[in-house]
């Protein structure tokens, strides 16, 4: 496809960069010569067409079946929009008067359009409004549209099925506070025979008001009634209240450099996201390989992989992974539900969503297994030993989760990428920006001093600080978009999982638990070939009742004091729970899953269709940290 020069179609111009590129791969370009119908009165309206070069006569039949001449449009000009707002038959023919170059959109895409770009909406009401004012038959380009008419979309709008949840509203919420005062009042009836059983076998009130909070707060996630970070923020406010713990204890979480470290990369994430910084990359990377549908797939996933340290935000990639595979799927003539497209959205998921657990700064999560680690630990932790650690199990993951997709859902039959629409949409975002600069230079240089970090001794809390306060500086992100973009709800939680990780940690109950647990785990703990693989199908169990942030709490602080004993480096532990809480057998279980599922709009795949990878992955992990185990050896993190 040549470029599109979009300042000169009316329609589109108002679309930013990144709307633009994201449309070239949904307009297809066509030919027509001199003389050729291109619609007929009558026909369904299938399109929407936009004159590039040459010129279209707009007639149309009247009652007598008289052909008569209406109007006549070039460049820049669209035809066809009528028919697909009002869902009626063409009330017009159009021919082309000389040779000439159209971009067709489909159905579909014009709605995509409309519900996305409210600039476009605009426009075409205003075009509508003149032509009915330069015609008063009400014709589609002058054509007689007087049996027609325009939906009412304020009565459409009131009939959308969201308006029934808004009218169902009151009775749905009066359920739900019913369920979340019986939940509440059947924990706390839990919680006080839990805490008189846990006091009559000799713990102390610290301790048994720890673990009985921990215990309700398990229950709590698992039953879902309340929001998780409602849950999460009583933890460490009870046990103040309970006279167990000190406040600037409780809350150390949000005065520690983890917190810190995570408000830094979450600002680097949301300026390259408001950028199109994360577009472009995958543009250039895609690009790279051979067309065909296996390199691409393999891009695909790759890019995700090499793109990780730079966006750091496993649900923000996902995110914006969706419309690209949406894309991809489009120039590969994909339809949605078939093997190719199954297989591209989940090569995106693999790339962009499963990979995280590689890099210290591949999302929030990572930094929250880190900050309940014990504190010797946390501070031997850096950017690159991280990633020394994690490279065999993370390749090992990504190689065999990829030839699983490609074993269930290769298409018979292959198709090449279209290289010029990537070009096209290269064009579209036209010149980096200052923006993009900004944010790509700041992304480089932090994770230089990341990976340094060992030679001038900076702590990454305060790397990822110092980028947040020059994306900030120079314009990048502004006040709104530090409100906005930045997910405070999770900083939030974090702070309080830490700051009660800690507690427990400090407090001597880990180490309680752990002489109570040691017994149990003598038999599994014997061959580290056995006990990880173990430790991952346990959490991978228990992430079918609990959240994400929670299954890695229970996790650590259940496990880990046993890692000494079992002569296995408490990391090796943390880096087992990351690669195995992200399962998505049912979808509530992996929120990266379900941001890929929302952004691709369901349009791509079903849940049913993925499900039998979701089995599969259960397998691609184990088999992942049982080839670990070796290069664990080998650098003396498992005796």
């Amino acid at each position: 496809m040549q470029n599109i020069d979009f300042d000169n179609i009316p329609l589109l111009k108002n679309l930013n960069r990144l709307e633009r590129a994201g449309l070239v791969p949904r307009l297809v370009r066509e030919e027509r010569s001199i003389g050729e119908i291109i619609v007929n009165q009558g026909d369904r309206g299938e399109a929407l067409y936009i004159v590039l070069a040459g010129t279209v006569g707009v007639s149309r039949f009247d009652s007598c079946r008289e052909k008569q001449a209406v109007a006549t449009l070039g460049p820049g000009e669209c035809f066809g929009e009528m028919s697909l707002l009002a869902g009626l038959p063409r009330s017009a023919s159009v021919e082309a008067k000389t040779a000439v170059s159209l971009l067709r959109l489909s159905r579909n895409n014009f709605e995509k359009l409309l519900q996305s770009n409210p600039t476009v909406s605009y426009h075409l009401a205003t075009l509508l409004a003149r032509r009915f004012g330069e015609d008063p038959t009400g014709s589609e380009n002058g054509a007689d549209t007087s049996k027609n008419h325009i939906p009412d979309l304020t009565i459409e709008a009131a009939h959308h099925p969201g308006s029934l949840i808004s009218k169902g509203g009151v009775a749905i919420r009066g359920l739900f506070a019913n369920s979340a005062v019986i939940s509440l009042l059947g924990t706390l009836l839990i919680c006080a025979f839990s805490y008189t059983l846990l006091s009559h076998q000799g713990l102390s009130k610290a301790h048994a008001v720890l673990t009985t909070l921990l215990f309700g707060a398990t229950i709590l996630w698992s039953l879902d009634v309340f929001s998780y970070h409602v849950v999460t923020i009583a933890l460490p406010l009870i046990a103040v209240l309970f006279g167990v713990a000190a406040p600037e204890k409780a809350f150390s979480g949000f005065s520690s450099p983890s917190w810190f470290l995570v408000l830094g990369v979450f600002a680097i994430t949301a300026a390259i996201s408001r950028t199109g910084l994360m577009y472009r990359l995958v543009l250039l990377i895609v690009r790279r390989f051979p067309p065909h549908y296996g390199m691409q797939t393999f891009a695909l996933a790759l890019s995700g992989l090499l793109l990780t340290p730079v966006i750091p935000s496993s649900n923000g990639r996902a995110a914006l992974a969706g419309p690209l595979a949406a894309t991809i799927c489009e120039t590969l003539r994909f339809r949605k539900g078939s093997r190719g497209a199954i297989g591209i959205s989940l090569s995106c998921l693999l790339g962009f969503g499963h990979m995280s657990f590689m890099f210290m700064n591949g999302t929030a999560t990572c930094f929250l297994a880190l900050g309940l680690l014990p504190p010797d630990v946390i501070s031997r932790v850096t950017w690159t030993s991280w990633l020394v650690s994690s490279l065999p199990l993370a390749l090992a993951y990504f190689l065999i989760s990829f030839v699983m997709i490609m074993f269930l859902y290769r298409p018979k039959l292959e198709r090449q990428n279209r290289a010029q629409v990537i070009t096209a949409q290269l064009k579209a975002l036209g010149p980096m920006t200052r923006q993009e600069k900004v944010s790509l230079v700041t992304v480089v240089v932090s994770l230089v001093a990341f990976a340094s970090q060992s030679l001038h001794q900076i702590n990454g809390a305060w790397i990822a600080m110092l980028s947040f306060l020059i994306l900030f500086a120079s314009g990048v992100l502004n006040e709104k978009s530090v409100r906005t973009d930045i997910d405070w709800n999770f900083l939030i939680s974090f702070g309080a999982l830490v700051g009660f990780g800690a507690l427990i940690s400090t407090s001597g109950l880990t180490d309680v638990a752990a002489a109570k647990i040691r017994p149990w785990l003598l038999g599994a703990s014997g061959s580290p070939f056995f006990f990880l693989p173990v430790v991952s199908l346990a959490t991978q169990l228990i992430r079918f009742a609990l959240p994400l942030p929670a299954a890695l709490l229970v996790g650590i602080l259940s496990i880990v004091p046993l890692s000494s004993t079992i002569g296995i480096h408490p990391f090796v532990i943390a880096l087992v729970l990351l690669v195995s809480v992200n399962p998505w057998i049912v979808p509530y279980q992996n929120s990266i899953y379900l941001n890929m599922l929302e952004s691709t709009e369901g349009k791509l795949f079903t849940h049913k269709q993925a499900r039998p990878l979701a089995y599969m992955q259960a397998g691609a992990v184990l088999l992942a940290i049982i080839s670990a185990i070796p290069w664990w050896r080998f650098i003396g993190m498992i005796r």
